[in-house]
């Protein structure tokens, strides 16, 4: 399976008008909500345990990209969000160039980590993570990762 197999279109905000990291973070939540209106989770306990978990050690990488995530035992499944800031955001420092939420069940979906791992060595290299934060449209992105999408498992 490819990275992109686990990514929706719709999941993906370029360009989001937004002032702070929790605010980029929010609005990629709004999204998961607006289109996984079953989701069996409620929307600020998802948001408590994503910020529960930035609280245990940083999720921003010197890199730019910010991987806020939550796992959560009354969920089973995997969701995985992109957005990026229509301006630049600074936090601790760094500019969040882009932007990946991931919800996960706590029992451990084989591919957790595997996708933690694959965004971290992806953000490396700097010119493939600007054309990504530089993408108008979420076919436009979707084809900018397509060129480096990675097996995961």
């Amino acid at each position: 399976m490819t990275l992109s197999e686990l990514m929706d279109d719709r999941l993906i905000l370029p360009r989001v008008a937004c002032t702070s990291r929790d605010e980029l973070t929010s609005k990629l939540l709004e999204k998961i909500y607006s289109i996984n209106s079953d989701l069996p989770l409620i929307h600020d306990d998802v948001l408590h345990a994503i910020s529960m978990r930035e609280q245990i050690g940083g999720t921003l990488l010197p890199s730019g990209l910010a991987v806020p995530h939550a796992r959560l035992k009354n969920f089973e499944g995997f969701i995985l969000a992109f957005g990026t800031p229509a301006e630049p955001l600074i936090h601790e420092g760094i500019e969040i160039r882009l932007m990946a939420l991931m919800i996960s069940s706590q029992s451990g979906v084989p591919w957790y980590l595997q996708v933690l791992a694959e965004l971290t060595k992806l953000s490396r290299d700097g010119s493939f993570l600007s054309r990504l934060s530089a993408a108008e449209t979420p076919a436009e992105f979707m084809s900018v990762f397509h060129e480096r999408d990675p097996e995961i498992a």
